[in-house]
């Protein structure tokens, strides 16, 4: 575990260098003031959860950080040998797996947080789900487009119009299905299951294929260079 969780430090250390203190201050600034009124004022209770727990603060710190998966190497010259050793895709599949490792983790108790006190009562599994499957496309879109560009900048702008084209799906929220219940459901009702699976089919086809397209060009390294 100690093992697993150096590995993603490092990942986001060298993504982000000397920015990760102002990415972690800047997260750790946006959660706690939601999670705060949420606490205090009794209509914060009302917030939309995951829409603000979890996917804004996911699209405005994971996109910039993905953006750089291959543009280190770039700039300093050295694509060519990361591109040359045995595992050249499992190198940077381990960056982006890392950022969104941390982008779910954080969805997932943030979202738990909320159903357990919030005043609403939501159904628990389409969040949990739909937060899986907006990480991994968001890392699938990010070293899709980081195989093709040349700067970050340009991987970022390129993955925030992808996303901005999915958004019908990928800015779905599954916490606005209210049950009206006193419990606090896992499931949610019958006739509300196919907008939410809807949303999470169309992202998880969409990670799969911008994945796919990716590890194909990772297996061409000269098309990378050329």
């Amino acid at each position: 575990m100690k093992a697993f969780v150096r590995s993603i430090y490092l990942a986001l250390r060298f993504l982000l260098g000397r920015r990760l203190g102002l990415f972690v201050a800047v997260d750790a600034l946006v959660i706690g003031y939601l999670v705060l009124v949420m606490l205090l004022d009794p209509e914060g209770n009302r917030i939309e959860v995951y829409r603000f727990l979890f996917l804004y603060p996911s699209v405005v710190l994971a996109l910039p950080t993905l953006a750089g998966i291959v543009d280190l190497e770039r700039k300093a010259g050295c694509l060519d040998l990361a591109l040359s050793t045995p595992n050249a895709e499992g190198y940077f599949l381990r960056r982006a797996g890392a950022v969104c490792f941390l982008v779910a983790a954080q969805g997932t108790l943030l979202t738990l947080f909320g159903w357990f006190l919030g005043e609403r009562a939501f159904p628990l599994l389409p969040s949990l789900l739909q937060i899986v499957v907006v990480s991994a496309f968001l890392g699938a879109v990010s070293l899709f487009w980081a195989v093709r560009l040349r700067t970050a900048g340009g991987v970022w702008l390129a993955s925030a119009v992808t996303v901005a084209a999915m958004g019908r799906w990928f800015f779905f929220d599954p916490t606005a299905q209210e049950t009206g219940a006193a419990h606090r459901p896992f499931l949610p009702k019958l006739e509300d299951a196919p907008p939410w699976l809807a949303s999470a089919a169309a992202l998880a086809l969409g990670a799969t294929l911008f994945y796919l397209y990716a590890r194909r060009r990772l297996r061409r390294p000269e098309r990378m260079l050329s």
